[in-house]
């Protein structure tokens, strides 16, 4: 079993927002990130922008932003 480490990318800055994510959803306005134990973080205004599941992260981006 893969986890993967959720990044919010914002100008120049790299965060981790969730470090172990089991399921990543795109809800139309956000992003819905779940654990393997069932936690769920809401992301709103991003989008996924990038994953690599090679190296198991996911990259976020604001939503609407070219």
């Amino acid at each position: 079993m893969c986890l993967s480490k959720v990044y919010l990318k914002e100008k120049v800055d790299e965060s981790i927002a969730v470090d172990e994510a089991a399921r990543i959803t795109d809800n139309g306005s956000g992003v819905e990130v779940h654990t393997l134990f069932g936690e769920r973080k809401v992301l709103e205004g991003y989008s996924i922008r990038e994953v690599d599941l090679m190296k198991n992260y996911v990259v976020l981006d604001v939503r609407g932003k070219k």
